[in-house]
């Protein structure tokens, strides 16, 4: 935010907010005591609640972090605990209790209270719309940081102070994306002329670069991939789940996660190798229910899903249950889905969530992959098979302050192992989870090879159904935006490089071609 000016938007939102909280308390007291008592308990619990949030991952209360709370498994998944719920109602009690005892020592007229109100809140979005509609983009960026904030979309700030001062010339970065667009039809159905079965390995939050650092981590990932094709710089695309499984099961980007998951139609390679006659199957260590994931990407699958337990326990019934699923298969070809969660938050139930308990549990993911394909090669199961084994996306281990995935495209959360094997066709063009789909495509016989590496890598940062930052990586350097309401702006690296005026305008442009569906 500019200085002078824009500093005055989150000082107007504070504004804004203590008045309205002062003026429904005071509503509340008038009526009820008690319900303003709760008010305030209510309010205690969310700061609370804001201040671990941001503390802890960087992130807001927002839409998106409220919505994780109601997936499916969300208390595994986002590694709550019941003492952390504890706490919270602790904290909420103890505010109940100051509100019910010490007594308000000063008075505001009503009048006076509604009108600084509704002042504060007026100023707050007039102050925002001007500074949008004199193209200052950079707010973009500062908005992400005013919680409970929501700002006057930029048409109509063009529309409210254009008749005042003047058309403003045009912003290279707008587009007019509104969410509604379609994924890309055609590729979910598949003429499949190789009979190949195909074995995706996905470890969730498994970042490459402690195995870069110490090879020790995954001597069996490693050693397998000696024998086919092995990646350490391989990028996941997304930081998050439900992003991550969407591109490597649709080769999409997460621009059409949304209009997918709402489609109400299967999509992606394990759709096109159902409809081509494989038997597809899962093992799931936690259910792939999260953003309607397994809904969406595994039609009619036969689903294993781990009983409760141990994040250890539920691995090991992944190993040993994908072997037993395999076996029971006969002549016909197959497609199945292991997915593991070990070096997922909070690393097999370990108390103190670091480094080293992360590792650990990237270790015993490595030696349950490595034991299984060891039993499914014994029993000949990986003849004609096609293994593909990598990560939905990295994780943050207090690298930059933060713990966790998400919140941050850089490559503690974007950069993921890749294991190939029994590929009969060129691999060493694989850069991203976008190239995966077409691999198994060309694998299949379903369709032609693409083998030149993409000149252009895009990031897309996690949300809720449509990322709101990317990052374009070329060769010459990398460009970070953010989206807000279709408008585009230039957003902060995270490895603290400026680019050139001329990588932000071939950036902008191609990342505009991209979410309009023009690549």
């Amino acid at each position: 935010m500019t200085p002078k000016f824009a500093v005055l938007v989150p000082l107007l939102h504070g504004l804004f907010l203590f008045c309205a909280f002062v003026l429904v308390r005071h509503g509340l007291a008038m009526v009820r005591p008690v319900a303003a008592h709760i008010f305030f308990a209510l309010c205690v619990s969310i700061l609370a609640i804001e201040i671990a949030i941001h503390h802890y991952t960087s992130l807001h209360l927002n839409r998106f972090v409220l919505s994780l709370a109601f997936q499916p498994q969300a208390q595994d998944q986002i590694g709550l605990s019941s003492t952390l719920l504890y706490l919270l109602a602790l904290i909420a009690g103890l505010a109940y209790l100051a509100a019910r005892f010490i007594r308000w020592r000063f008075h505001l007229p009503l009048r006076r209270l509604i009108i600084a109100t509704v002042l504060s809140l007026v100023a707050a979005q007039a102050l925002y719309g001007f500074l949008l509609y004199q193209r200052d983009t950079g707010l973009l960026n500062s908005q992400r940081d005013l919680v409970f904030f929501t700002g006057l979309h930029h048409y109509h700030a063009e529309r409210l102070f254009t008749p005042l001062f003047g058309s403003r010339p045009s912003n290279p970065y707008a587009q007019s994306y509104n969410g509604t667009a379609s994924p890309r039809t055609g590729g979910d159905t598949w003429t499949v002329t190789r009979k190949r079965n195909l074995l995706l390995v996905v470890a969730d939050s498994t970042r490459s670069g402690d195995i870069k650092d110490d090879p020790s981590l995954a001597p069996n990932l490693l050693g397998l991939g000696k024998r086919g094709f092995l990646s350490l710089n391989h990028s996941s695309v997304a930081n998050c789940t439900h992003f991550g499984m969407h591109t490597l099961l649709s080769g999409e980007l997460a621009t059409t996660f949304g209009p997918a998951r709402h489609s109400k139609r299967a999509h992606g390679l394990f759709a096109a190798l159902a409809e081509a006659g494989h038997m597809v199957s899962t093992t799931e260590a936690q259910s792939l229910d999260w953003y309607d994931l397994a809904t969406t990407y595994l039609p009619g699958a036969v689903r294993d899903l781990a009983p409760a337990g141990s994040s250890s326990a539920k691995d090991d019934y992944v190993a040993v249950q994908t072997v037993r699923r395999l076996k029971q298969i006969g002549n016909e070809p197959w497609a199945h889905l292991a997915y593991f969660n070990g070096p997922h938050f909070p690393y097999d139930d370990q108390e103190n969530a670091n480094v080293n308990t992360y590792r650990d549990a990237i270790q015993a993911t490595d030696r349950r992959i490595g034991q299984m394909l060891r039993e499914l090669a014994a029993s000949g199961l990986l003849t004609n098979t096609l293994v593909i084994i990598t990560s939905d996306h990295g994780e943050d281990i207090l690298d930059n302050g933060t713990l966790g995935h998400g919140n941050t495209l850089n490559d503690a959360q974007t950069k993921v192992p890749l294991v190939i094997l029994g590929a009969s066709v060129p691999t060493d063009w694989i850069r991203s989870h976008r190239d995966i789909l077409p691999l198994v495509r060309a694998e299949m016989g379903a369709g032609p090879l693409r083998a030149l590496p993409r000149a252009t890598e895009v990031q897309t940062g996690c949300d809720y159904e449509f990322p709101q930052s990317f990052a374009i990586t070329e060769t010459d350097g990398r460009v970070d935006f953010r989206l807000q309401d279709g408008l585009l702006a230039l957003a902060p690296s995270p490895n603290g490089t400026t680019p050139t005026e001329a990588q932000v305008r071939r950036a902008s442009f191609k990342l505009i071609q991209l979410l309009n569906q023009k690549e």
